[in-house]
């Protein structure tokens, strides 16, 4: 187990280590970028290079908005978070753009919400959506992870934990770890707990 922690160490580690190495590249670029737009012309007859002043924007990915359904909510509140994040999307808007990505059950909801005046802010139509369309509260998320076990393969376990562990907060890495590993078939678990 210290075997598979020291790996996980050493990968968070090589992982900062890249994202620095990229932070710094993207530096030199604008700064080149920068450099190139100010420096005067080799075609340019005055004397004097007059300054320019152009701002360098960053262009922002083009990316599409996730739709929704009714279906998977915690999936796409995480999305669609992420998206107005990304894009910097002030909260007095966030409402609008999402009612033009649902579909389905959820869109005639939301415009139910809408009409009755229930939809105001942002976190108070998170909360909405979660209430209305979030799996029951009395099941317990923590109680199924610890109950769970591996019945198909590895990867389909994974899948099945990984959907499980992304709704329980407060659980530390160690105890996620073993837990894991304990819902792996007996074969299985033997061999990892070998590494």
């Amino acid at each position: 187990m210290d075997r598979i922690e020291e790996a996980i160490a050493k990968l968070a580690s090589s992982h900062l280590h890249v994202t620095e190495k990229l932070n710094d590249l993207i530096n030199r670029i604008v700064a080149l970028e920068t450099t190139t737009h100010h420096s005067p012309s080799p075609s340019s007859s005055s004397a004097v290079p007059t300054p320019q002043t152009q701002t360098i924007n960053p262009h922002k990915m083009k990316l599409d908005v996730p739709r929704f359904d009714g279906s998977d909510p915690s999936s796409w509140v995480f999305k669609i978070t992420q998206f107005f994040e990304y894009h910097s999307t002030p909260d007095s808007e966030r409402l609008t753009i999402a009612s033009f990505y649902m579909e389905g059950s959820a869109l005639t909801w939301f415009q139910w919400m809408a009409r009755n005046h229930q939809l105001t802010t942002w976190s108070g139509f998170l909360q909405a959506i979660e209430a209305r369309f979030a799996q029951s509260l009395y099941e317990d998320p923590t109680g199924l992870l610890f109950k769970l076990t591996q019945k198909d393969s590895v990867r389909e376990y994974l899948a099945q934990f990984e959907a499980l562990a992304n709704r329980i907060v407060g659980l530390s890495p160690s105890s996620l770890l073993c837990c894991f590993i304990s819902g792996l078939e007996s074969d299985i678990r033997r061999e990892f707990q070998a590494l």
